[in-house]
Parts: C-alpha cells; structure tokens; sequence
C-alpha cells in the first residue's frame, strides 16, 4: 500500500506561521493536494495539544483523523530546537518528533517541561544537549521517532554552517544509534546527502516544513512509502526505519533558501543581492565586507568524501502547481483565477503528486499552463539561486 505523507508541519502557535491554520484546515487542503499522511505540528503546545484532543478521533494505534474529512490520517508531530553548549559555544538545532500517542505525548511534556519553555512557541526551545535529549526521550517509549530536519541549512541544521560539527557521530554521539533518518530541507536532496558515508546508512525523507495550509506550502516536499496494510503508526515508522521508502518529492535545491553563499540585498543600503558559488572559497560581501551566509552547497563540498551514488528512482523533482500557475501568469499565488485553475487541475487528477507522475486530465486549461507542466516533468527549468533566507527564482524557456 503507497501512501505520501508530510511529516513536518507547524500550528498557528508557531513563530511566522499563519493564522488560519486549523486541523480542519489541514484535512481539507492536504486532501485537496493529494496528501494521505499528515504530521500535526506543534503538539507539544498547550492550546494546540487541546485542539487536536478535541477534534481528532483515534483510527488506529497512534493514527488520527479528523471526523469531517477521513481520508486524511494524522500522526503526532512536533518540530523542536535544541540549545546547548559546547567549547564556549552555542549550539542550536532543529529535530521533527513523532509521538506514537496522546498518553506518550503526556509523558514527553512532562520532562520536556522540565528544560525549556513549551508554552511560548510552537516549536520549543529545549535546553539539553542532542546526546542527552535522544538518550532521555529513547528512555519513555522506544517508538518515539527523532529525525535530524532539514539537516545542511546554516542556522539550525544539525551539519549547517553555524554549527559546525565536523561528523554527524560528532553532533550525535551516543544518540547516533537511535537515529534511522534526515530530513533533506528544502536546499539539499539525494544527490547531495549521499556524498556524505557516514549517512549511507540513513533513509532520507521530504517534507514541507509549511508555515501555512496553503497549496504552495503544504506538500511542498514529501515523502511517498510502502507499507503494508492495516495502517497504524508502528508500520509507517517501520518504513522509515528500515527504508522502505518509494521516492521522495523533492525541491530543486538551488531553489531552497540556503543553497548558495550570499548576502540579500536589505542587508545592504544599496539593496544589492550577492550570491555566489561556494567553490569560491573566503569570500566576504563586496557590498558590506561582512563573512556571506554559508549556504547548503559550502557544506557539502566542506564534509563531502565520497562521489554521490543515488538511485534516481529514488526521487523526483517537483515544484508546487500554484507557484508554476503564479509564475506563468505573471501574478500571485492568492489570485482568485489561479486558486481556480489549481483547484480544477486537482479536481481532474486527484492530487498534485499525480501531475507530476504523469496524469494528464487538462480540460479547461490554458496551453501555456500545460506546456510549462511539460517543462517542469522533463527538467527544462532552473534557479536563480536561493541564497540567505531567499528562495530561488524560477526559470524556464519562455512559454507562448
């Protein structure tokens, strides 16, 4: 049985994140965009760990769904950023959390609360090592699953620059072997991770990271796996634990935030971006003479030791069917006619995931949409690199 799931999520109660966000929300537009699998976020925060005792109802062992919109189940999740220091210096690291169910949950909060602040912030700040975190929370139940997110972007990636471990066994240590899989982020993917040998023996998984239920966040990344039937939440952490994964959805890194060095232009009085490739070594600004962020790519070529060798079955590049419409059009992607036109290539083909699969039900739909969906499935398409906290710029061969 094939299931996509997105598995990093946030609530309203996070930092940056929108107001609308509700499980009912969720339901509806991952269903909408094809989705089976969602993570909650955020359940560790008080008022949203009530919403989600209210309105889920349990479908089976630690799955969830909303009674309204069944077709869509949830698992408890939670994003969290860990603080600690080490040699005098600080480090600060994002994990996703999967909790196998409400009585766990309890249990977690209890010692978390211990050590951070869960109440100011969806995503809370933990004040444990990662050694000490993993080995803790291992101790309350062995299915808790704890997955390094978006693990080569600068600030909170457990291998970004900012952190500037030299391993992962190094960041990790004893925690190393309850570890089964990274999150790529939205500025690495296969191609990437697998120049590192001391990952080979992680699965890789995609998901959203989404601050909103909109259809050009939400599944943004995903993941589709195989598991058996009877759906429960011990059989979709199986499949990552033992990389039972089918392929993952994945962003063209160059059109993350983080992929290249950079500076974006409001750091500037000239408001001026700079971006460059990492293989230029030292660089500073040459508007501000301050040190570039380090991006995604620097961190690869700085810890890379082998030549990637990737099944490109494994995964496939995509990017969301609102932004292409947006882009095409040359308008937002909160236009009215292009919510429309998205809403009714989703009607026609069950799901976005489908799109880019190959369905092809267009009826409607203006030639250019089509062509530039065309574009998008044979890799005729690129990125003016995202760099700094900027996305990358989408670009493709002008459309009639």
């Amino acid at each position: 049985m094939e299931k996509i799931i997105d598995l990093h999520i946030h609530s309203r109660f996070s930092g940056g994140t929108s107001k609308r966000i509700n499980i009912f929300n969720i339901a509806l537009n991952s269903k909408i965009k094809g989705l089976d699998i969602v993570g909650t976020g955020d359940c560790l925060h008080p008022s949203w760990f009530e919403e989600l005792k209210s309105e889920l109802e349990e479908f089976d062992n630690g799955i969830y769904y909303h009674p309204k919109i069944p077709e869509i189940k949830f698992i408890l999740q939670t994003e969290i950023e860990l603080i600690w220091k080490i040699r005098g210096e600080f480090k600060r690291v994002h994990f996703i959390i999967l909790i196998p169910n409400f009585q766990v949950l309890n249990e977690v909060y209890q010692f978390l609360s211990t050590h951070g602040t869960l109440k100011e912030d969806g995503r809370p700040k933990i004040y444990l090592s990662v050694e000490n975190f993993i080995l803790e929370i291992k101790k309350i139940d062995s299915l808790i699953e704890i997955i390094p997110a978006h693990i080569f972007t600068p600030y909170f990636g457990i291998l970004g620059a900012h952190c500037n471990f030299k391993s992962f066994k190094e960041a990790l240590g004893e925690g190393r072997k309850h570890i089964y899989a990274v999150e790529s982020g939205l500025s690495a993917d296969p191609t990437l991770i697998r120049n590192l040998s001391e990952l080979d023996d992680l699965t890789i998984i995609s998901n959203s990271d989404a601050h909103s239920v909109n259809f050009h966040r939400l599944g943004r990344e995903a993941t589709k796996i195989d598991i058996s039937n009877n759906l429960n939440y011990q059989k979709i952490i199986n499949s990552i634990r033992f990389n039972k994964i089918i392929k993952t959805y994945e962003f063209k890194p160059s059109g993350g935030k983080y992929y290249y060095d950079g500076h974006r232009g409001e750091r500037h009085e000239n408001g001026i971006d700079y971006f460059c490739s990492p293989r230029r070594n030292n660089i500073d600004c040459p508007y501000c003479g301050k040190k570039l962020t380090k991006g995604v790519l620097f961190r690869i070529y700085e810890l890379k030791d082998q030549e990637a060798a990737v099944n490109a079955d494994r995964f496939q590049y995509i990017i969301p069917l609102l932004q292409l419409i947006a882009t095409v059009n040359r308008s937002s992607e909160y236009n009215k006619k292009n919510l429309e036109m998205y809403r009714t290539i989703m009607e026609n083909n069950q799901g976005e995931y489908n799109v880019w699969e190959g369905s092809s039900n267009f009826d409607g739909i203006p030639s250019k949409i089509i062509d530039a969906i065309n574009k998008i499935r044979d890799g005729k398409y690129y990125y003016i690199p995202g760099h700094d906290n900027f996305y990358g710029s989408l670009c493709f061969e002008h459309v009639e």
